[in-house]
């Protein structure tokens, strides 16, 4: 629980429009934070579904133009994600 309450003091700090919005944490049991709504899921599993099929080398540069916008906001705030991965990777609508 401790280093999960941490990396919601990280996300506090972390205001991009790329990055998932953190709106509370919840510290007691059961702990959980709230996000932004991120209706398609995560970006493995827009890849492995039919989104993922139609997708042509334009729209995947841009996936990729926007995570590397949204973590070099991180690497300039001086943090390092340390687990990215299209897994963790949350897409919009």
């Amino acid at each position: 629980p401790e280093a999960f309450l941490q990396e919601a003091q990280v996300m506090k700090k972390l205001r991009h429009e790329k990055l998932v919005q953190l709106y509370a944490v919840v510290s007691e049991e059961p702990i959980y934070i709230v996000t932004e709504f991120m209706g398609q899921g995560s970006l493995l599993e827009c890849l492995k579904g039919e989104f993922g099929a139609l997708l042509r080398l334009p729209q995947l540069v841009d996936f990729a133009s926007q995570i590397a916008s949204g973590m070099a906001y991180v690497e300039r705030m001086n943090y390092v994600h340390r687990d990215l991965r299209a897994a963790n990777i949350l897409v919009g609508d």
